[in-house]
């Protein structure tokens, strides 16, 4: 077995442990019971809710995409976008499909990477920035109404994360710093003493430094044409509200007659997600998701059986979908590699 399946099993044996830890800490036959009593009409409508909303994060890359000046687009974005999302929900960081996702839109429309990292940039910094404003409106909301037990300490946590990451979006955008980044990459090449070596070196150098500006411009077309930036903002928007109803649903529908402020909801979803970048599998969006729905609740039971669903919903539901959806497109490349060897024969 190799590196990578070995690490892939860690991080899956990591979220089996948390989750299985959440489980026991809770009561399990409880847990149980409330997921089999939950109100299947509700469910129903969060299983919609959760399609509606994969379909507007499509829709939304496809916005970003047009933004910044990439002409061929259609249909297959969407398989495309399904397969990285299967692969983000089942890495750290959410990012181990964005690689895929670059290459797969260059491979089947012929866009260029640097294009398809700046539309994936574009669409993460701004989930991430939307993520944090959630997260610190919920923690003031949480603070307000429940005083300092639990709240002071998480919110510490997300104002740092909160910090850390906007400051890696502003060093990514700013010119200076990526061409004094690129400076220095330049000077430690010159330096190399073998002539082969220095050659492939400065060769890398310019390609980055090329795709480095290519990346830059598309960044700046999409914030140029108004329409499109305020089309994908508002989808954004639509999109975390979306994420915020589909707790608020969850905690409706389960046995007991709980419930809770919408905004407890958006403090849910915002630090489940923050969490959720750091552990893959759904364990750190089942982790954060139930820490805070306890604080707002007092009810551990409850509070894991809620997030635990909200997981299986959506995250848990991604991959098969993504894999369905990964199945299509290498059908649709080996057609394609068919089809242009046969044209190259007859021609």
């Amino acid at each position: 077995m190799n590196k990578v399946s070995w690490k892939d099993l860690l991080y899956i044996g990591l979220g089996l442990f948390l989750i299985g830890a959440l489980a026991l800490n809770a009561d399990v036959t409880n847990t149980l019971d409330r997921m089999r009593n939950i109100d299947l009409m509700l469910l129903g409508l969060i299983l919609f809710l959760y399609l509606a909303n994969t379909s507007i994060k499509a829709l939304r890359w496809s916005a970003i995409l047009r933004g910044i000046g990439a002409k061929k687009r259609g249909f297959i974005t969407f398989p495309i976008f399904l397969a990285s999302l299967a692969l983000n929900n089942s890495t750290p960081g959410k990012v181990g499909g964005e690689p895929v996702r670059a290459y797969f839109l260059r491979e089947h429309t012929g866009t260029r990477l640097s294009l398809g990292v700046a539309s994936i940039f574009a669409e993460k910094s701004l989930d991430m920035l939307t993520i944090i404003t959630a997260s610190m409106i919920g923690m003031i909301y949480l603070f307000h109404t429940l005083g300092g037990n639990g709240v002071i300490s998480m919110g510490l946590g997300v104002g740092l994360g909160g910090v850390v990451i906007i400051g890696a979006i502003l060093m990514m955008v700013n010119k200076r710093v990526m061409l004094t980044m690129i400076s220095l990459a330049g000077s430690f090449v010159s330096k190399i003493p073998f002539g082969k070596a220095r050659k492939l070196g400065d060769k890398a150098v310019n390609r980055v430094e090329g795709s480095g500006e290519r990346f830059r411009k598309a960044l700046q077309n999409l914030r140029r044409n108004r329409g499109m930036s305020t089309a994908v903002i508002l989808l954004t928007c639509a999109i975390w509200i979306n994420e915020a109803l589909r707790l608020y649903l969850v905690v409706l529908a389960l046995p007991g007659g709980y419930h809770i402020p919408f905004i407890g909801a958006v403090a849910t979803i915002g630090v489940a997600n923050i969490l959720g970048f750091l552990i893959p599998y759904g364990a750190g969006n089942v982790l954060g998701g139930t820490s805070v729905l306890k604080i707002i609740t007092g009810e551990g039971n409850l509070s894991f059986s809620a997030s635990f669903i909200a997981v299986a919903t959506s995250i848990w539901l991604s991959i098969p979908l993504g894999l369905i959806s990964l199945g299509y497109l290498k059908s649709r490349s080996t057609r394609q590699i068919r089809k242009k060897g046969g044209n190259d024969r007859l021609a």
